[in-house]
């Protein structure tokens, strides 16, 4: 008779033998030479191996937090390259002169991600040309909303001031006003004991003042030591006539304070749109500026080339600088432009990421703009400048 033990292997709980004893009392009366009726030594059925897999817990937890991580999101924004594209694209002109170019100046955007995951922050860190930074960097103390909202405002008087200053270099004086309100006077200057935050000055030496620029020409046109004599109102007082003797600032005449058109507005001889999509921001100010001082008038400004253009616009054609210059060179040098024009305060920043063939050129006013362009075969930039350097 056969008998069967079970035999646990105290090596392993996950091994078990089954033993027969007397294998030669097979069913079959054989010498149980084979099979489970016979045998020398009986006969084991091993069951299924199964080893230990410890490392389990651990991957399945790592795993579980890989993809947690990438729902994450962090107080980090990436600004990445975005794109370039052809201003002549987004601009149209009704009812006055139109000469669309053969050249192309670009305008150039940069790509922001908001609360970014702990990868892309790891990604940003790692790229050249991706800057990781703080919400608080990037917007201070206002909300998302309340920065979106400055931004497309941004846009809209960026247009305006694009149009401004074109028509301005075509002789129209699209820009009107009720005279230069004083925002700030600076204190110890020459300002500072004639006038006050608020004061409207109507007129200098004379001659009438309507809106911010004229005020700062009209100072300029003085050298330092000189006397001037300004009309002013003042709260609801009827204008006064107040003098001074003008400073020095870097061997111009200077006065002391920070002025601002008062009861703004620009008006345009003709209708001029311009379709800036979803693009937000003040940076395209001197591209849309030139081109449509490109558009509205013969010839061409580029020469017939393509090149791109980032900037703040003033009315005055001063051209301030910008954020995520270096993004927007990485995007021109892919492009295919032949030139890159930047706010002066840029030109390191956009240098060191433009690549070697790409040409960057720093600029500090419309008209410094004007004269890089007019260097370029073919360019009738030239023509269109209002001021000598320096002056």
């Amino acid at each position: 008779m056969t008998t069967a033990r079970l035999t646990i292997n105290p090596d392993t709980t996950d091994e078990i033998v089954l033993a027969g004893r007397d294998g030669g009392d097979g069913a079959d009366g054989g010498d149980g030479a084979d099979g489970p009726g016979g045998g020398n030594d009986g006969w084991t059925r091993p069951a299924p191996h199964r080893r230990r897999r410890w490392w389990l817990v651990p991957l399945v937890l790592l795993v579980v937090m890989a993809i947690a991580a990438a729902f994450v999101r962090l107080p980090y924004d990436t600004i990445a390259p975005g794109s370039s594209r052809e201003v002549n694209d987004v601009i149209a002109i009704k009812g006055g002169p139109s000469y669309p170019p053969r050249g192309q100046i670009l305008e150039t955007t940069v790509s922001v991600r908001d609360r970014v995951s702990p990868y892309e922050v790891l990604f940003g860190k790692l790229s050249p040309d991706i800057d990781v930074v703080s919400e608080k960097t990037l917007r201070g103390n206002t909300s998302n909303t309340t920065y979106q909202q400055e931004n497309v405002q941004a846009m809209a008087d960026s247009k305006k001031t694009a149009e401004a200053v074109a028509l301005e270099h075509l002789g129209y004086k699209p820009v009107q006003g009720n005279g230069a309100v004083v925002r700030e006077v600076r204190p110890n200057t020459p300002a500072a004991s004639i006038l006050n935050p608020g004061d409207v000055i109507v007129g200098v030496d004379g001659k009438p003042v309507s809106i911010e620029e004229q005020a700062v020409d009209a100072i300029h046109a003085h050298k330092p030591g000189d006397h001037v004599t300004m009309s002013i109102v003042r709260g609801s007082a009827a204008p006064q006539t107040v003098q001074t003797t003008l400073g020095s600032q870097n061997g111009q005449a200077f006065l002391g304070v920070v002025l601002e058109t008062s009861g703004l507005q620009i008006k345009l001889p003709f209708d001029i749109n311009i379709d800036s999509g979803s693009v937000v921001g003040p940076s395209a100010g001197a591209a849309y500026g030139l081109e449509l001082l490109d558009q509205l008038t013969p010839g061409e400004l580029t020469g017939g080339g393509k090149v791109a253009v980032t900037g703040e616009l003033a009315l005055d054609g001063t051209i301030l600088p910008i954020g995520g210059v270096a993004q927007k060179a990485v995007t021109v040098r892919e492009s295919g432009a032949s030139i890159f024009i930047v706010p002066r305060d840029n030109y390191k920043e956009a240098k060191a990421h433009a690549g070697n063939h790409l040409k960057v050129y720093p600029v500090d006013t419309f008209d410094d703009a004007l004269r890089i362009l007019g260097t370029l075969p073919g360019s009738n930039a030239l023509s269109y400048v209002h001021t000598t350097p320096n002056s």
